[in-house]
């Protein structure tokens, strides 16, 4: 994992909060207000993963086990995940 993608990782926190989980921007200058990105329980999952330092295919293997899924399948839901980060401003990979 890059240097840069690790500091990604320390810039966005994963917070709980009312049953909704956020990723909040920890570094943003405040104006213009960015507003926490809402995940769902297997994007905060997908999250939590990557920023133990889980590759993206060590993310499909364990989400293909844990839900008895293909690993085509979950492969493009957590490519689908990867483009919301992106969408949101925060760029991750390899």
């Amino acid at each position: 994992m890059s240097k840069t993608i690790k500091e990604q990782y320390k810039r966005y926190q994963l917070r709980h909060v009312a049953g909704q989980f956020y990723l909040l921007d920890m570094q943003q200058p405040g104006v213009p207000y960015k507003r926490p990105m809402e995940l769902n329980e297997i994007g905060a999952e997908i999250w939590q993963m990557m920023a133990e330092g889980c590759t993206l295919e060590q993310v499909v293997g364990k989400l293909a086990e844990e839900y008895d899924a293909g690993e085509e399948d979950i492969r493009q839901d957590v490519s689908a995940f990867q483009k919301s980060l992106m969408t949101y401003g925060i760029e991750i990979g390899e």
